[in-house]
């Protein structure tokens, strides 16, 4: 290989490298952009992601603290290997 083939080689291989860092950073903190919230107006047990939230305006719920429901700080949503759950607090 002639000496401006390496150049041209080792450049295409230099953005390969910065395009992947990148992507990778961009991807990294995609999960951490979007947030969970409970899959439910009242009484939640599981959680989705932000942008799958349930529409509670004008929902009325009771101030029963549920067992197995995050009523009353018993969790909160979080990501859990990737994607929305619930984190139960002790």
């Amino acid at each position: 290989m002639n000496k401006k083939g390496m150049i041209g080689t080792i450049v295409l291989i230099g953005v390969l490298l910065v395009v992947g860092f990148f992507w990778f950073v961009r991807e990294w903190n995609g999960e951490e952009s979007e947030k969970c919230v409970p899959a439910s107006c009242c009484h939640a047990s599981e959680c989705v992601s932000e942008s799958e939230a349930p529409n509670c305006d004008g929902s009325i719920c009771t101030m029963d603290c549920r067992p197995e429901t995050m009523d009353c700080g018993q969790g909160h949503c979080d990501f859990i290997d990737g994607k929305c759950g619930v984190v139960w607090d002790e």
